[in-house]
C-alpha cells in the first residue's frame, strides 16, 4: 500500500492550517489509506489539540511515498524533486506563495507537482493567475469542524477575539469598543488548547474576526457554528462564506466602520429571535465545513492519485511530545 505522508511544520503554536493537515491525515487513515504526518524532530507531535494521527519523521520517508507539502515549504519541494519522489503542494494560504521563492523556482516546484491542493475558490483563483498551467491539476480540499466540540452553549454577554490576529489592528479597535459598549466583556483567545477555544466561543455572542491575507481562515467558521455574530475582516479567502446575517463585514483597516458596524451588530446579538436568525446560516456552514464534505473531496484526492484503499498499519502507541526546533530541518524549510 503506497503511503501518503503530510509534511507539517514543528510548531506546537495553535494555527489552523497545522490542525488541517493533521485532521486530513487522520481521516484519510479512517478512509483506509495509509497516511501520516511527518515532522522533522524525532519525537514531534502537536498536543494543542486531540489528536491520534500517525507522526513519522524525515528520516523514515520512503521513495515511494506520496508526500503533501505546506506550500510554504518550495525548497523541500524541489529537493523531493530531484530525488525523484513524487509530491503535492498543499495551498492553505495562496499568499504566502510568492514570498518562498523566485518564480522560476515557483514554476518549477508547481510544474513538478502530481497535483495542487486549494484550500478555497480564492485560493484557486490566484495559484491559477500566478500559474495557468495547473488548470487541470488543481483539487479542491475543504476541511470541517467538528461540530461535537464547536457548538453553542449558554451565552454571556462576551466578545472573543483572537489578538495575535493583525495586533495592531486588535489594539485599536478592542479599547475603543470597549470604551464605547461597556456592557460586553471583551475576551482576547490566545495560547490556549482546541477544547478552551471551542468553550469560550461556545459562551461568547459576538466573535472580532481580525483575518488578515488568508486562504480560508478558520476561525470565524468556528465561532459562527458556535452562535457568535462574526464581525471582521473576511481575509479574502473567507468571502466565500461571509455572508449576512452571521457575517457582517468591515472596511479593512477601517476602525471607525469596526466600531459603526459594531452599534448594529450590539442590538442584532440581543435580538430574542436571533437563534432563529442565525440558523440557516449555521446549518449552511455546518454542510459546506462538514465531514462529509471533506471526506468527499480526501477520497476523490485518493482516487486522482491512484491510491487503493485497504486496512492501513496498526498505530503504535504515540510517545510524549517533544517541542524542540526541528534538528533534522532541511535547510531553507521554515519550522
Amino acid at each position: 500500500m503506497r503511503r501518503l505522508v503530510y509534511v507539517s511544520p514543528d510548531s506546537n503554536t495553535p494555527t489552523g492550517g497545522i490542525k488541517v493537515i493533521y485532521r486530513h491525515a487522520e481521516a484519510m487513515r479512517d478512509l483506509g489509506f495509509d497516511a501520516h504526518v511527518m515532522h522533522f524532530a524525532a519525537g514531534f507531535r502537536c498536543d494543542w489539540f486531540a489528536n491520534d494521527a500517525s507522526i513519522i519523521q524525515l528520516s523514515q520517508l520512503r521513495p515511494t511515498d506520496i508526500v503533501v507539502i505546506p506550500e510554504i515549504m518550495t525548497s523541500l519541494a524541489i529537493q523531493l524533486q530531484s530525488l525523484g519522489i513524487d509530491y503535492c503542494m498543499f495551498v492553505q494560504n495562496g499568499y504566502l506563495v510568492l514570498p518562498t521563492a523566485d518564480i522560476a523556482t515557483l514554476r518549477k516546484c508547481y510544474d513538478g507537482a502530481l497535483l495542487t491542493l486549494s484550500i478555497s475558490d480564492d485560493t484557486t483563483g490566484l495559484l491559477l493567475s500566478l500559474f495557468p498551467s495547473l488548470v487541470n491539476s488543481i483539487l479542491r480540499q475543504r476541511y470541517s469542524i467538528d461540530r461535537s466540540k464547536f457548538m453553542r452553549a449558554a451565552k454571556r454577554d462576551v466578545v472573543t477575539y483572537m489578538p495575535r490576529k493583525l495586533p495592531l489592528h486588535a489594539s485599536n479597535v478592542v479599547p475603543w469598543l470597549a470604551t464605547e459598549f461597556p456592557a460586553w466583556q471583551f475576551m482576547p483567545l490566545h495560547g490556549m488548547a482546541e477544547a478552551q477555544v471551542a468553550a469560550a466561543l461556545g459562551q461568547s455572542r459576538i466573535f472580532l474576526a481580525f483575518s488578515d491575507f488568508e486562504g480560508c481562515p478558520v476561525p470565524p467558521i468556528e465561532a459562527a457554528l458556535c452562535g457568535n455574530v462574526v464581525i471582521g475582516y473576511p481575509g479574502w479567502g473567507g468571502r466565500e462564506y461571509w455572508h449576512e446575517p452571521n457575517f457582517r463585514a468591515v472596511e479593512f483597516g477601517n476602525t471607525r466602520d469596526f466600531v459603526r458596524k459594531f452599534y448594529e451588530v450590539d442590538r442584532f446579538a440581543r435580538t430574542p429571535q436571533l437563534n432563529d436568525l442565525l440558523a440557516p446560516g449555521i446549518a449552511q456552514l455546518a454542510q459546506a465545513y462538514g465531514a462529509d464534505a471533506e471526506r468527499a473531496d480526501l477520497l476523490r484526492l485518493a482516487s486522482r492519485l491512484g491510491l487503493a484503499a485497504g486496512r492501513p498499519p496498526r498505530l503504535p502507541t504515540p510517545p510524549a511530545p517533544v517541542h524542540a526546533p526541528a534538528a533534522a530541518e532541511l535547510a531553507g524549510v521554515p519550522a
